[in-house]
């Protein structure tokens, strides 16, 4: 009966071990836990410093706030079945990645302020300062060795005001070299007002050239800054002369287009009226034009114009009604002639006949005489209005006696050619006067006898 009492003193004695162990244990698991987790939460606040975004932390700090082992105390039980190890090694992988992450996220946001350099280098390569590139050119080593996003940030920083200095620096060489280009501020301002000068003879806008030269010559004249002002000057005067360019090449097509309406109504081509009224629609239309926009409607027109001309020339080029061989007409009113064989016509000039009191005759005629080269000498006398000095041509056919010619006239303006020239100071005594290149054709290919019809 009395060994009772010993089993239990025994059995007491044992749990009060074994609990003892146990909560020893559970204090040791959750104080190696706080250890890491402390760890963890002074990385979290040291990645953040170093420039890691707050917001991809506080997931994970919220997960550990939410663990159960986070806020067990040592005596719990939730100690003596788990150490929390597994939410630990979590936390730490997906902080690794945050990192990386973070890392990364700069650096790719680092690329472009490489892609700012490259586009600046494609427009502005040969202004760039040497230093400049040398300086971009260790730059990707610098992003090697940048082992934090703020690091990463601070070269970012860096690199943009680099860019925009360097930019800055190659502006202001291209300037210099483009208005040296303008032998110095004088030679843009002289061409400037040349530009101004031309335009409004022509009629064109001048923009805003007149202007930023008056602002620019202030600006000299009191030493102020005048970069602004020159860029843009510079620019206005390059879209001037463009301007100018385009004025000068539309002119230059509307006057051999006049000569090929006015072939279409030499030879009798059905549309030849339209083709008139067209081409003084466009003329008039090019001597108002005063811009860009204007000038390439007339342009467009043009071409539409000359292209339908000589499809109606080509298609209408044979069975003119004209003596069969070779025969030249010759139209007074459109100062135009034509050279036929067989019907079919083989080349056009615009003319210049004779003047007031002395106009070419009408009517039928013949080449009857041909040499090269002939002296002409005045049949007036000296202080008569139609006396004119000795000269000589270097090809004359002879198709009316008293001396009517058709010959070369290298004294005329091949611009004076045409409709009207018949009363302009270059008008003949009563000869034609063709083209030099077209006469040195026209001798050859003329025997003597061809006819010549010149009609009003």
């Amino acid at each position: 009966m009395r060994a009772l009492p010993v089993v239990a003193a025994g059995l007491s004695i044992g749990l009060t071990a074994t609990v003892g162990a146990m909560t020893a244990l559970a204090s040791g698991r959750q104080a190696s836990f706080a250890h890491t987790a402390a760890a963890l939460e002074h990385r979290w606040d040291a990645e953040t410093a170093a420039g890691e975004p707050a917001a991809s932390l506080e997931p994970l700090r919220s997960q550990l706030a939410r663990s159960a082992y986070d806020s067990a105390p040592g005596w719990s039980p939730q100690w003596w079945v788990g150490t929390g190890q597994s939410v630990l090694d979590d936390l730490e992988a997906r902080t690794t990645r945050a990192w990386t992450a973070a890392v990364d996220a700069a650096r790719g946001q680092a690329t472009g302020v490489f892609t700012s350099w490259e586009l600046m280098a494609a427009q502005l390569s040969s202004y760039i300062p040497a230093s400049a590139v040398s300086a971009e050119q260790g730059w990707a080593q610098e992003l090697a060795a940048a082992a934090t996003p703020l690091a990463v940030e601070r070269l970012i920083s860096q690199w943009t005001a680099y860019v925009t200095s360097a930019r800055k620096a190659a502006l202001l060489n291209q300037l210099n070299a483009e208005v040296s280009a303008y032998r110095g501020l004088d030679g843009l301002l002289s061409q400037a007002d040349s530009a101004v000068a031309k335009a409004r003879h022509d009629h064109l806008d001048a923009g805003q050239v007149p202007a930023l030269t008056t602002a620019l010559r202030s600006e000299m004249s009191t030493h102020a800054d005048a970069t602004t002002t020159m860029r843009a000057l510079l620019t206005s005067v390059q879209t001037l002369r463009a301007l100018i360019g385009l004025n000068n090449s539309v002119a230059a097509t509307l006057l051999p287009m006049r000569y090929s309406v006015d072939q279409a109504g030499a030879e009798g081509i059905p549309s030849a009226a339209s083709f008139l009224a067209q081409y003084n629609a466009i003329a008039l239309a090019f001597r108002v034009a005063s811009e860009t926009s204007q000038l390439n409607t007339v342009a467009a027109h043009a071409v539409a114009l000359r292209t339908a001309v000589a499809a109606a020339l080509i298609a209408g080029r044979c069975g003119h009604g004209v003596p069969s061989g070779k025969a030249i007409t010759l139209n007074l009113t459109l100062q135009e002639a034509i050279f036929y064989q067989n019907g079919c016509a083989v080349r056009a000039t615009p003319i210049t006949t004779g003047r007031l009191y002395l106009r070419t005759p009408t009517g039928y005629f013949h080449v009857f005489f041909k040499t090269s080269p002939f002296t002409m000498v005045s049949p007036w006398p000296r202080g008569s209005p139609f006396w004119y000095p000795t000269g000589t041509v270097t090809w004359v056919m002879e198709f009316d006696y008293g001396g009517y010619f058709l010959h070369d006239a290298s004294w005329e303006p091949s611009s004076m050619y045409g409709p009207g020239s018949e009363n302009s100071y270059v008008a003949s005594h009563g000869c034609v006067h063709i083209p030099t290149s077209v006469m040195r054709w026209a001798y050859g290919w003329t025997p003597i006898g061809t006819p010549v019809i010149i009609t009003q």
